[in-house]
């Protein structure tokens, strides 16, 4: 019965660590997003800076990675894999040029600014 026990509680405890570990890669693994109201990378230091200078032409930082790529209002995710804004005609094209520095697709809003 004691061996029983042993072997019960040590499944327990490996399923316990098996949800706990994919829950967690699933969090890291997650797409990075845009801020539908200034166009940078979410989370970032530069995300909604009070002293950002905006674009004439699509309101969201000058400069920004969603910058004319986006529109302001609703965030929107970029591709972890390619840096292009995920779904697009773009996303993970295979004919994409890759950036030297992070590997993404050469001019996407997520090149050298997310980590792919």
């Amino acid at each position: 019965m004691k061996s029983f026990l042993a072997t019960v509680s040590l499944l327990a405890l490996l399923a316990l660590v098996t949800i706990g570990c994919s829950q967690q890669s699933a969090a890291q693994s997650a797409d990075p997003a845009l801020c539908g109201e200034c166009g940078q990378v979410k989370g970032t230091d530069a995300c909604c800076a009070k002293d950002a200078v905006t674009c004439d032409k699509c309101q969201l930082v000058k400069g920004s990675p969603g910058c004319c790529k986006i529109e302001k209002g609703a965030d929107v995710a970029l591709c972890a894999k390619c840096g292009q804004i995920k779904g697009s005609d773009a996303c993970c094209a295979e004919d994409a040029e890759k950036c030297d520095k992070c590997s993404l697709a050469k001019g996407s809003p997520g090149c050298c600014n997310i980590k792919g």
